[in-house]
């Protein structure tokens, strides 16, 4: 069945009747999808797109094993492990930093000010 203008609204209004929380989002989605004989997918889309769907919780990031903390620069974080290696005299062989990630680059620019403490 195809979305209409009113299947839309029915949608939205019995998803805010049923006060949806973090936790039971998800299951009223799909009473609703089932309801109107749409994919939960698409009722997802069609609360979201209207600015009333209330996402489940992320779950708490486990702290083991990551090493990053979002998004870097790469050309800030090349720049700091040089100037950290300099800073530790040490020969800086820019054909190799050119070639690490980011994240990488922040790792060993880490580890590199640690030991210098």
């Amino acid at each position: 069945m195809a979305w209409t203008d009113e299947s839309k609204e029915q949608a939205v209004e019995m998803y805010q009747d049923a006060e949806p929380t973090p936790e039971t989002s998800m299951e009223i989605v799909k009473d609703i999808a089932e309801e109107l004989g749409e994919s939960p997918n698409g009722v997802r889309m069609i609360l979201t797109k209207a600015g009333v769907y209330v996402r489940k919780t992320p779950a708490a990031k486990s702290s083991g094993g990551s090493t990053g903390g979002g998004r870097v620069s790469v050309a800030d974080a090349q720049d700091k492990l040089t100037s950290v290696l300099s800073d530790a005299g040490q020969e800086v062989d820019a054909a190799i930093i050119s070639k690490l990630t980011g994240k990488a680059a922040v790792y060993f620019a880490n580890v590199i000010e640690s030991l210098n403490k």
